[in-house]
């Protein structure tokens, strides 16, 4: 962009959008034959918020997986909650810009 601020093109933040939204899936898909039943609790997709590609999702399902992100042209910061094999939750935040991807495990 012309005034400095993006750190990353259009298209590089589309790929990165849909690389952590496939990611997801994947993780939904490789879920156990109890997850199969679960129940999609809250699902908003806000796109184009303020006119220059801002945008927030905000996924939740019955079986403890929450996903939640936010972001720009500039770069994505969210969060998502996976239940660990033993019952507690595991809580991953993360960012991704143009230097990458960038995550934090809490379990």
């Amino acid at each position: 962009m012309a005034d400095g601020h993006c750190f990353i093109s259009r298209s590089c933040f589309k790929m990165l959008k849909y690389t952590l939204i496939f990611a997801l899936f994947v993780v939904l898909a490789s879920c156990s034959e109890e997850d199969l039943q679960a129940q999609l609790l809250k699902s908003v997709n806000l796109q184009n918020l303020d006119g220059a590609g801002q945008f927030q999702h905000e996924i939740t399902v019955s079986n403890g997986i929450q996903v939640k992100a936010q972001g720009n042209v500039n770069g994505i910061q969210g969060e998502y909650f996976l239940p660990g094999e033993d019952g507690k939750q595991i809580r991953v935040t993360y960012t991704a810009d143009a230097t990458g991807f960038h995550p934090k495990v809490e379990e």
